[in-house]
């Protein structure tokens, strides 16, 4: 069963927030700087950025691959939204050989 791209989108925000995790939805792009989005830690929060201009494939993966890093074993999640997580994750592994 596929679910929405809106659905899954926002399943992965309610992620983020159960996980303290806060999302940032910022311009990242102008002519001389072209960044996709991702995650870091500023002052001790995990903070995700991401362009609102971006496809909402796009986000969706840029939330999975910086998820997929938390442990989400304690958290309901529904099986798909979990599926894509372990997906995320595996690519990442693969990505670092």
């Amino acid at each position: 069963m596929n679910m929405q791209p809106i659905k899954v989108l926002e399943s992965l925000e309610d992620l983020a927030e159960k996980l303290g995790v806060e999302i940032v939805y910022e311009k990242l792009r102008d002519e001389e700087i072209s960044v996709r989005g991702g995650m870091c830690k500023v002052q001790k929060v995990y903070k995700i950025f991401m362009d609102p201009s971006e496809p909402m494939e796009s986000r969706i993966k840029i939330l999975a691959r910086a998820l997929s890093s938390f442990n989400t074993e304690d958290i309901y999640l529904l099986p798909f939204i979990r599926e894509i997580l372990e997906i995320s994750q595996r690519e990442e592994k693969e990505r670092e050989l």
